[in-house]
């Protein structure tokens, strides 16, 4: 799960951060500045606590679904202690050579 790659939505959410900053920085050598409202620009307002928090993407999280197309590279009917599924807490799946529960 680790080694897959960051998506084009998770780019988009990083790149509108990223100008919303550029605008603060743009208007800093005015002496009385109106920001906009980072909302819109990769960021949400967490109603509880008040605080901005960033979106990392919109998407559905896949994590599920990819946790079913994991296979671990255990060699023995048993996995030990190095078995990737075991690491992430994961049951291994029938996709696995080494048939563990």
């Amino acid at each position: 799960m680790e080694k897959i790659p960051p998506t084009q939505e998770a780019l988009l959410q990083h790149t509108l951060r990223a100008v919303y900053q550029a605008g603060i920085w743009a208007t800093s050598d005015q002496c009385e500045q109106k920001p906009p409202t980072p909302e819109g620009f990769g960021w949400t307002l967490e109603s509880a606590t008040k605080t901005w928090r960033p979106v990392w993407s919109n998407l559905p999280v896949a994590s599920q679904a990819c946790s079913e197309l994991v296979k671990c590279g255990c060699k023995s009917a048993t996995c030990g202690g190095r078995c990737s599924c075991k690491k992430a807490q994961w049951k291994c799946t029938e996709l696995c050579s080494c048939q563990c529960e």
